[in-house]
């Protein structure tokens, strides 16, 4: 079993590379480890907060008990009945698995390209980008049960999949700890109906096959967002928020926004909302909003999370007072202090 370490600093653990500390951290390599782990701190009496790639984190100065990390590896493709299984350990990257099906021709989550973090986060907050989520092709979720500390597959109706969200995220929040992940692809057709996707592809002249959607997706993030590795960030802040007809009808008497239809609701985006109130570029101190995109709040080198956490709750009370829109927060606040 791995070793137990204490007073840990997680700066380099979290993609908002703020500081903080961990009372104890300890490292699984598989769901076997991650059992005992678990058994041992039960045993020991002690919390456990549990860390994917740290990319939808905000990490406050203390982190009390111990910090556990799935560090797994690996994945394997097979054929299945319509298609290709894809497996991926939750310790492996996000965007390597994408690159990795684009490199043997299969075709689905090339829209998610670029977008960070772990295997293992992918179906917590059921990522998406330009018109696709990552349930579309969840088969089964591998988990284990920090209540009975037994192992379980998950198919993707007991995950609970919405918008940025998932059993994991609300319902069950901390009780299943992700080991692995099964997608199953079947040859989806490209998706490019997203306006700003598809006038990148005609930028580049290109047809959407699955590598130009990628490599389309690929250059509006990184044109748009920072790299973590430059200016610490945990990429968009908020949700879009989902209004009802009357609602959105009301707003844009108010403003130019588009609306995208949500079963019988409208998203919208945040970002408009935010830049509209004026917030884009704005900084305190080291804590700031990207200059190129209002959902991005960014750590320009010594902000601390509360920092980071404070400047969000005033765009999130702005942007209530000014157009009475609730704003929820899509990192999850970890710690104290």
């Amino acid at each position: 079993m791995s070793r137990v370490r204490r007073s840990v600093s997680l700066r380099l653990a979290n993609s908002l590379r703020v500081e903080s500390v961990a009372e104890e951290y300890v490292e699984a390599s598989d769901a076997s480890e991650l059992c005992a782990v678990l058994g041992r701190a039960r045993r020991d009496s002690v919390p456990v907060t549990l860390l994917g790639g740290g990319t939808n984190v905000v990490p406050l100065r203390r982190i009390d008990g111990r910090v556990v990390r799935m560090a797994s590896r690996g994945m394997s493709f097979r054929r299945c009945r319509g298609g290709v299984r894809v497996t991926a350990a939750a310790g492996e990257s996000w965007h390597r698995l994408v690159r990795e099906c684009l490199g043997r021709g299969l075709a689905g989550p090339e829209n998610l390209a670029l977008i960070p973090g772990t295997v293992g986060a992918a179906p917590i907050q059921n990522i998406g980008a330009y018109g696709r989520e990552l349930s579309r092709w969840v088969s089964g979720v591998s988990v284990v049960d920090t209540v009975s500390l037994e192992t379980s597959v998950l198919d993707a109706s007991a995950c609970a999949f919405r918008y940025r969200d998932s059993v994991f995220k609300s319902e069950e929040q901390g009780r299943y700890v992700v080991t692995a992940v099964a997608l199953d692809l079947r040859d989806d057709p490209p998706e490019s109906g997203y306006p700003e996707l598809a006038r990148e592809l005609a930028r580049l002249g290109r047809a959407p096959s699955p590598a130009w959607v990628a490599e389309a997706v690929i250059r509006l993030r990184r044109r748009k967002l920072p790299d973590p590795r430059q200016v610490g960030n945990a990429g968009s802040f908020f949700k879009n928020p989902t209004l009802t007809v009357d609602a959105f009808d009301r707003l844009r008497g108010r403003l130019d926004i588009p609306g995208f239809q949500d079963g019988a609701r409208v998203r919208v985006p945040a970002a408009r909302l935010i830049d509209v109130c004026g917030w884009k570029g704005y900084r305190t101190g080291d804590a700031g909003v990207w200059s190129r995109h209002a959902l991005v709040l960014v750590n320009h080198g010594g902000a601390s999370g509360r920092e980071i956490l404070d400047l969000a709750y005033r765009i999130r009370d702005d942007v209530a007072q000014r157009f009475d829109i609730e704003l929820h927060l899509e990192p999850t606040v970890l710690g104290r202090g």
